[in-house]
């Protein structure tokens, strides 16, 4: 079985005039994402519209016999069958695969604190991505900002982690605070202790303006197993 973890899926609504994308099963469309990072040994993001009717799924992307050594390469590759895709490398060596038309408003919010803390066991440590991004989206900013916007999870949704053990003394982990910055800076220095993947899913929705899906995985070497 793969070691996997996955974040707290979130729902969150908002405008959006966007025709419906994705509906790629995540249990095809990660494997060769997650295989270029973790052979790469680097991390990545990844923002798009899809489906969120069955929870995660992927853009459209294409299977391929070989791919490019070098990352951004690889993942132009798999994402070239999307014209709305952007793949290329940001600042701290990640990758950023965006669709052109995702709205950012969520991803820019300022929160002037994170404690990384508090009601986990031990007191002030975290030891994987999915504790830490439930920690971000209950930041006074986040919340504040979805009742402005009349944003909320619909019901039913739920916190999925895949995979954990307990943790060791060696075990990565994050503590103290994070002060003065944007959600998407957040979730990126939650990456320096775990790399793997963020992802930001935006859907429409028949009840709804439009829902978001967070979610996290980490790199791992099942994942460069992949297509071999």
């Amino acid at each position: 079985m793969l070691r996997i973890t996955v974040g707290l899926l979130v729902a969150l609504i908002a405008s959006s005039g966007q025709n419906q994308r994705g509906g790629v099963s995540y249990r095809i469309g990660l494997p060769p994402v997650m295989m270029v990072l973790s052979r790469a040994h680097v991390s990545g993001s990844l923002e798009y519209w899809g489906v969120c009717n069955a929870g995660l799924d992927f853009p459209k992307l294409q299977s391929l016999q070989k791919i490019a050594d070098a990352p951004v390469d690889a993942l132009r590759e798999i994402f070239l069958n999307n014209p709305n895709m952007q793949v290329k490398e940001g600042p701290h060596g990640i990758i950023r695969m965006v669709e052109r038309d995702v709205p950012e408003d969520l991803l820019a919010l300022k929160i002037k604190r994170i404690s990384f803390g508090g009601e986990y066991v031990p007191p002030n440590v975290i030891y994987d991505p999915g504790s830490a991004l439930r920690v971000i989206l209950s930041t006074p900013e986040v919340v504040a900002y979805m009742k402005a916007h009349d944003l909320g999870p619909p019901p039913g949704y739920q916190t999925v982690i895949e995979g954990q053990s307990l943790p060791s003394p060696e075990s990565p982990r994050i503590s103290g605070n994070l002060d003065n910055v944007t959600l998407s800076e957040a979730l990126d220095y939650v990456l320096r202790t775990f790399p793997g993947l963020w992802i930001y899913e935006n859907c429409p929705s028949d009840t709804r303006n439009r829902s978001v899906l967070f979610v996290f995985y980490q790199n791992a070497p099942e994942w460069s197993l992949v297509g071999k």
